[in-house]
């Protein structure tokens, strides 16, 4: 595993798309960090929102940098050299794992850091009490690192890169839509107090039922998969308004127990010839 991982750290510290998408973390948190002062000299603002917009972004750049870095290991011959020497499959899945959730974790660094260089002496620091925001970084990470496993899943067991890059990155915009969805399913009003008419004006009106409104055993599911996504989790963090503070990095460790359960026994079980 030493061996493994002290190769990946080297590639790492080589690879330019991983310098690349530092980079562009840390300009991106720079950039709105300075937004957010531009948006104070209008009205009082704090510094939070541009901290902890990281997790909306990074996991994009960690769909973008994991299928690019891991998947030249196929077309170079790579893992079957390693398999070759006598390299365990699953100690090599696991190396490639914590080295993902590594650079992740380094891009979701620079955005902080960054926010907080340009951030602070424009705006000041973040007004949120630690024994929130400490919780919120925590459980973000473990968010981001949920992703890593999602993606090493499907790096690991497809000898494409080309194709895994599309799984990875098409895959992530649709968690994120799916999350808008379930979101915007979750937070219907059970009453509606007016109708917009024809002319595209709202109407008050006495209290009807709204059809979009979720009851039951249908809402309990809705709430079960929005807990379980990692990109409604990503939304929940940037937006600051965690209702399961407590609970959302436990579904982060269950989905990167089970998609790493899952990714190793079917890499254990790949043909690489």
């Amino acid at each position: 595993m030493r061996n493994l991982l002290a190769a990946n750290f080297l590639r790492l510290r080589k690879h330019k798309l991983f310098w690349g998408l530092l980079a562009f973390s840390t300009g991106f948190g720079a950039l709105v960090a300075f937004n957010y002062y531009e948006m104070s000299q209008i009205e009082p603002i704090t510094l939070d929102g541009a901290f902890f917009t990281y997790p909306l972004t990074v996991c994009i750049l960690t769909a973008v940098f994991v299928p690019l870095f891991f998947g030249r290991e196929y077309s170079d011959s790579a893992i079957r050299n390693k398999v070759a020497a006598g390299r365990s499959r699953s100690l090599m899945y696991t190396a490639n794992l914590l080295t993902a959730i590594t650079a992740c974790l380094l891009f979701c660094a620079a955005h902080m850091i960054a926010v907080t260089v340009v951030g602070t002496p424009l705006i000041g620091f973040i007004a949120m009490e630690a024994k929130l925001a400490v919780p919120l970084a925590l459980g973000s990470l473990v968010t981001m690192a949920a992703f890593c496993a999602l993606f090493t899943l499907v790096v690991m067991n497809c000898s494409r890169k080309s194709l895994s890059a599309v799984v990875c990155i098409l895959g992530v915009f649709l968690l994120l839509l799916a999350a808008i969805y379930l979101r915007s399913r979750l937070l219907a009003p059970e009453y509606l107090n007016g109708l917009w008419n024809a002319a595209g004006e709202y109407v008050p009106g006495p209290p009807t039922p709204n059809p979009q409104y979720l009851g039951g055993a249908q809402r309990t599911v809705f709430e079960i998969l929005y807990a379980l996504l990692p990109s409604s989790q990503a939304i929940e963090y940037a937006s600051r308004e965690v209702q399961n503070l407590n609970w959302f990095p436990l579904y982060s460790l269950a989905v990167i127990a089970l998609s790493t359960g899952a990714g190793i026994a079917l890499f254990r079980r790949k043909d690489l010839k």
